[in-house]
């Protein structure tokens, strides 16, 4: 009991050591940050113009939430470190979870706590669908109710407010026809009028992809739409596919048990008018032999539509044709209306992991134009954006021991951001090595390939400007780190990315130049969301993620709001050091207070006894 007044006696020593929040910042109308990537379509764009590239400069710490330790100690699960999902803000009231399903709502004027709800993870290790894998990366927002996905995919939806549960959707991933693999929840669900529609991840666990609509009324299933056959196969799959840009092909997949993969992983969108869902999928699972799995694979690494009120494909895009380099598309698509050649497009935007964005007709499928590379040059990318032209037999034995461009990590790996036709996506310049060995898949161990990042190559990212009414690069921005698990934002004219090596980077929107650099001091794995507190004051919510502070924490969230222009020099922070080492700064600080109220405690208890 000491020890916990003691932490909370530092916690509240620090808010008092941090500058009051002003109204500088102070917005007439305030700006929510209500979805993952800020709205439906998934544009990380705020209209906001109160912070602005003129005044970035003045933005200082107004709080600092210290994240709980992860209560669980699950054997076979990894570790839990970082806070991977970017905060919503809502009427005062700012959200985010926890890799170890904890959600929690702050203040967000003052970063205290005002309800948090954990789901007992100690639940799931008896459930054998379930992949012993954990993380939140995405919450959302509608209409006063919160939604989330646990790890052991059952959907909550929490009053906003006080955080009352108001109804749970148990075990989306139990009892998959066809599926003999695992699953894990870690993206929320999107409600479309009266649909709540879902979807797990699996990557390399061999579950059997899919995405499904249930009433938000009664709770009962709608419809289920799968990416891929059941294991053991289907001779009958795709056969009739004719409403993509890849033929079907006898006998795709092949007939083993091995089959698994093609998870929508990433954020979806759904447009009003149209009535279609779009998404995209992941790689097939990557462990076994790729020759086992013989033709494209649909309906792996795909954009896909379908039709939101039954389920029914619209049409397909597949970007990688048998995939054996797991380059799938990465964590959002964007659904946006761009000017080309002077003439309105309603597009569907997609950066994925082999370094190509798509600009795709929301209608068709159809590209405007052919995709955009950007990052470094693709080497022994097999099948990487090959359409028609992939090697539907390759194995992964044909790249055993050569260096593969884009790595296993992207690539693009990240929610790009978008003002109008500009796009802004950063790219990991990191390479990867395929090895031939043993592999655990599916509850046995098989002779398979691992793919790995390579150490010896170089590990930076690179930041690109896309105007996509050209299109063409307007100006890119080197980063130091590589670039996995952030969204870019822009918002004010103002471009925020953090690298993972937790350098938030402010840039000009229209040149690239710097504005503002912060080391957050640690782990860089969610975006940034600029939003208003409830005060009306605008501000800018960080999450930083883990490390040894001394011992291993789950990170911090930090609250930046804008002080008076008459108030302490905006470029200083607490100890009147330069704020790009506030990370730094703020551990001093931290540990510094941390020693003198233990010594208090302990003379105290000392003079008692």
């Amino acid at each position: 009991m000491n020890g916990g007044r003691t932490i909370k006696s530092f916690a509240l020593l620090l808010l008092l050591l941090l500058p009051a929040a002003s109204a500088y910042g102070q917005a007439t109308t305030p700006y929510y940050w209500p979805m993952a990537d800020y709205d439906t379509a998934n544009t990380n764009h705020s209209p906001q113009n109160i912070l602005t590239s003129h005044n970035v400069q003045n933005l200082q710490i107004q709080w600092i939430y210290q994240v709980p330790i992860n209560p669980f100690n699950i054997p076979g699960a990894a570790p839990s470190l970082g806070i991977e999902t970017t905060p919503l803000d809502v009427g005062g009231i700012l959200y985010f979870a926890t890799p170890y399903n904890k959600l929690i709502a702050l203040n967000s004027a003052t970063g205290a706590m005002v309800w948090s709800y954990q789901v007992n993870m100690s639940t799931f290790v008896d459930n054998p669908w379930w992949a012993k894998a954990y993380v939140i990366s995405t919450l959302s927002y509608y209409n006063g109710t919160i939604y989330m996905m646990a790890s052991d995919t059952s959907v909550y939806a929490f009053d906003a407010q006080t955080g009352q549960v108001q109804f749970e959707i148990s075990n989306v991933g139990a009892n998959i026809p066809g599926n003999t693999g695992y699953y894990y929840g870690e993206k929320a669900p999107l409600v479309y009028k009266n649909e709540l529609i879902v979807r797990v991840s699996t990557t390399d666990y061999g579950g059997r992809g899919f995405v499904a609509a249930y009433d938000l009324s009664s709770k009962t299933l709608l419809w289920r739409w799968y990416s891929l056959p059941p294991a053991g196969g289907d001779p009958n799959w795709d056969v009739n596919a004719t409403k993509g840009n890849v033929q079907p092909y006898p006998g795709d997949w092949g007939s083993t048990g091995l089959i698994g993969g093609g998870a929508a992983w990433g954020t979806m969108t759904i447009d009003d008018k149209s009535g279609l869902l779009y998404f995209s999928t992941g790689h097939p699972s990557g462990g076994y032999d790729a020759s086992l799995r013989p033709g494209p694979n649909l309906y792996a690494d795909s954009i896909i539509a379908l039709n939101v009120k039954d389920g029914q494909m619209a049409w397909y895009y597949q970007i990688n044709p048998h995939d054996i380099t797991e380059h799938e598309g990465g964590w959002s698509i964007t659904l946006a209306n761009i000017t080309v050649n002077g003439q309105q497009h309603e597009a569907i935007i997609q950066a994925a992991k082999n370094n190509y964005v798509y600009v795709l007709d929301a209608k068709t499928g159809s590209p405007i134009y052919p995709a955009i590379g950007v990052g470094q040059p693709s080497l022994n990318s097999l099948n990487d954006n090959a359409g028609s032209q992939a090697n539907l037999t390759a194995s992964q034995s044909a790249l055993v021991g050569k260096r593969i461009c884009p790595g296993p990590d992207g690539g693009v790996e990240m929610s790009p951001a978008l003002d109008g036709n500009i796009l802004f996506v950063a790219a990991q310049n990191a390479c990867g090595t395929m090895y031939a060995g043993p592999v655990s898949y599916k509850g046995a161990t098989l002779n398979g390939y691992v793919y790995n990042g390579d150490p010896t190559a170089r590990q930076n990212s690179t930041l690109y400007a896309i105007d996509l009414s050209k299109p063409g690069v307007t100006w890119k921005f080197e980063m130091s780190n590589r670039y996995q698990g952030s969204s870019a934002v822009v918002s004010g004219g103002v471009v925020f990315v953090v690298d993972r090596g937790g350098f938030l980077y402010a840039l000009d929107e229209v040149t690239g130049s710097l504005l503002r650099e912060i080391n957050l001091g640690g782990l860089g794995a969610s975006g940034v969301s600029v939003a208003s507190d409830v005060r009306g004051d605008l501000m800018v919510y960080v999450p930083a993620g883990g490390g040894d502070l001394p011992t291993p924490t789950p990170g911090v969230v930090l609250g930046l709001g804008l002080v008076t222009q008459g108030g302490s020099s905006p470029s200083q922070n607490l100890l009147g050091q330069e704020l790009p080492v506030v990370g730094l700064g703020v551990v001093v600080v931290a540990l510094s207070i941390y020693i003198i109220l233990q010594r208090a405690r302990r003379r105290s208890t000392q003079e008692r006894s």
